[in-house]
């Protein structure tokens, strides 16, 4: 191998030094990004869940109501038989 040939090596694997040191930083980015992705989803998560427990909460007070006006449908219904 002639030194031209191995100047061209040097230069290459220089330069595949180089796009290394860039992807290396990219990939940094990215994860980053991508934690900051799953921080946001599992914030979406636990507002999603607080939401639903809280409609759970509401149906559960819906579901007492109607339970009353039932009972108070049935003492007026049976007032009205005597």
């Amino acid at each position: 191998m002639n030194d031209k040939e191995k100047q061209y090596l040097l230069g290459e694997i220089s330069h595949l030094k180089e796009e290394l040191e860039e992807a290396d930083k990219t990939n940094d980015i990215l994860q980053l990004e991508n934690d900051d992705l799953r921080t946001e989803v599992m914030k979406a998560d636990q507002r999603t869940f607080l939401v639903i427990e809280e409609i759970g909460e509401k149906m559960n007070q819906v579901l007492e109501i109607g339970s009353k006006v039932d009972r108070i449908l049935a003492i007026l219904d049976g007032d009205k038989k005597d």
